[in-house]
This record gives structure tokens, sequence and C-alpha cells, in this order.
């Protein structure tokens, strides 16, 4: 089963100042487990390291430039610039956030190189990587800055994602329910009103038997299709698993978010429930850049109740940038056009 995978697009339109996505240049141009010699990356944009087991710590060395002229497109300052460059890391398994300090004020344009550690405790399933430029220092004193980030922190510039693809045997959405199947077919004949769907169903979310708990259970009437997503064999079937996954988890997350945003209380400290976190971990990004967990939240709720369609529709947008089904689709169709 396959992880949910994340791709986030930028745009000018989203800031109010000026800001130049996707102009930093970016590599990871060698990497090594448990300190042995380097390998470079055999993928634009990718370090697959699935086929090693048993490794402790991953060094990944990197490379980040920042071209002549960017900084006088997203700074006022002349001279000394208040900005600092990092890398960000995002392991969505164990929730892992980390930065990695490249460059700090004052920063000037070139490239900057640095070697970062991880340990095998801290990720598994995959590790995403983005070059970031932010703002460092306030600035409020100059007519002259109205255009520009004016607060410290502030994102100016990003680059290529890179990910570091760490393990393929992570449990989908195994952070936000349980996966369990069994025959619904047994279940209405022993129970006409079990709350489960008909047996020409292929899944139920099931919320209401405890509501901390979700769980995702599946159909073993359909003798083909559960095999498929619990184990598939080759990249034919492992392609086709990926399609069937995409499927059950695009109403899944839907569902879930919608529900989460229902149900939380910006005045109370803890979530609801620890899953209801979770969604918004894995949303936020997706749903209102720049956005904490609870405030995307807050918002998603106080939208829902203004407008269902103009909510409904981000909730849709969100969820198909996080599955991004239109790629798992492509690489189907492309793998059969070889057979």
């Amino acid at each position: 089963m396959k992880e949910i995978r994340l791709n986030k697009s930028l745009s000018y339109r989203t800031y109010p100042h000026k800001c130049e996505p996707g102009s930093l240049d970016f590599a990871v141009i060698g990497y090594s487990l448990n300190g042995e010699s380097s390998s470079e990356p055999e993928t634009e944009q990718l370090v697959d390291v699935t086929e090693y087991e048993g490794w402790d710590t991953l060094k990944l060395e990197l490379e980040v430039t920042i071209p002549e002229g960017l900084l006088g497109k997203v700074f006022p300052e002349f001279g000394k610039i208040p900005g600092m460059l990092v890398v960000a890391a995002h392991c969505r398994s164990t929730y892992l956030r980390e930065r990695f300090v490249l460059a700090r004020d004052p920063i000037s344009s070139g490239t900057y190189s640095g070697t970062w550690e991880f340990d095998a405790q801290d990720v598994t399933g995959s590790l995403d990587l983005r070059p970031v430029l932010v703002r460092t220092t306030d600035r409020r004193d100059s007519t002259d800055s109205v255009n520009y980030a004016t607060d410290a922190g502030v994102f100016v510039a990003d680059g290529p994602e890179w990910r570091v693809e760490i393990s393929d045997d992570e449990g989908e959405g195994e952070d936000l329910f349980e996966i369990r199947a069994k025959e619904f077919s047994d279940e209405h004949e022993s129970n006409p009103d079990s709350r489960f769907p008909p047996a020409d169903h292929m899944y139920y979310l099931d919320l209401e038997s405890d509501a901390e708990r979700p769980v995702l259970w599946l159909n073993e009437d359909h003798e083909r299709v559960l095999p498929l997503l619990r184990d598939p064999e080759g990249r034919y079937e492992k392609l086709t698993s990926e399609l069937a996954w995409n499927q059950v988890m695009t109403p899944v997350w839907t569902r879930l978010v919608t529900i989460a945003a229902k149900e939380y209380d910006p005045d109370e400290e803890e979530w609801l429930y620890e899953w209801q976190g979770a969604v918004f971990d894995e949303l936020n990004d997706e749903l209102y850049e720049d956005h904490t967990p609870e405030k995307a939240a807050e918002r998603l709720q106080e939208d829902l109740s203004d407008s269902v369609e103009q909510a409904t529709k981000r909730i849709d947008d969100s969820v198909q940038a996080l599955l991004e089904p239109a790629k798992y689709y492509t690489k189907h169709v492309q793998t059969l056009s070889e057979r």
C-alpha cells in the first residue's frame, strides 16, 4: 500500500508581497548510509534508498544557489540583505518537520552547500525537501517597502522539491484510522439492520462505533480486489493498486476533513480526537497555505458556514492536490502502452 503523496504548487497570486516561487536552484548532490562512501542520485529530484535495510543514519549533501538578481526582486534593502536560506524537511509518517540553515543574514547571491544527517528512527516512508528563502527582520520604517515582505519569517522564494524514498511498506493512512476487512454480505446476513453497506460496496468508513478511532473496512466479498489493495505483485498490479487506493481515499479524506472542521473548537487547547489533528497536519497547507493546522480548521469551519459550495470546492481541490490522481492515472496508462 502506497503512501499518500503531497505535491504543492505555488503561485504569485498567493502572496501580497513580491515573491519568486521556483527561483532557487536546489539539488541533493550526494547521499550515504551509515557514513559509507557517497553516491549520486540516479534520478532528478529523487533519492531512492528503499532497497537498503538496517541502516542507522542517512546523510544528504545539499546544494542551493541564489541566482544573481533574485535578492533585489524580493528585498528592498541594499548591501546587507536580512535573509535566511534554509532547506525544509517534512516526513508525514513520523510528523517530522525540521529545517537546515545553509546561510543567514546578511545573505548574498551564490551557491551554498551543507550536509544534513537523519536518524532512521526519525524518518520512514518518504521525506520531502524544499529550499526556502525567508526574511529575518521586520521592516516598517520606509514607504519603499510597501510591495515587499515586511515581517520576519515571511517566505519570499523557494525552489524545486526533492523526495527521499525510504521505505515502501507504510500503511495507507495508518495515523488516521485502522484498516480492517470483513465480508459485508455476512454482516448483513447476521444483522439486517447492520451499519455496513451492501455487499457490492468496496469499503466502509466507520465513525459510528468509536468516534475516537475511525476504522476503514475493506469488503472481502470482492475476492479479486482485496488482494490487490493489500499485496499487489509486479509493476502493473502495484500501479492498479495505487489507482484503487486513490478511488477509496478521495471520499475518505473529504469526509474526514469535513467532520474534523465542523467539530473543531478554537477555544479548546486540544483537538476533540487525535485523528482530527492528524487530518489537518496533512491538509492544512493545501487548504490555506501558510496556516497552522488549527487556523486552517477554524477557517474551513467558517467557510462551511458561509458557503458550502465554495468550502466543498476548496476541500476537493486540496484532496486532489494531496492524492495527485492525474499522476497515477498517467503512470498506469503509460504502463498499459508498454505491455
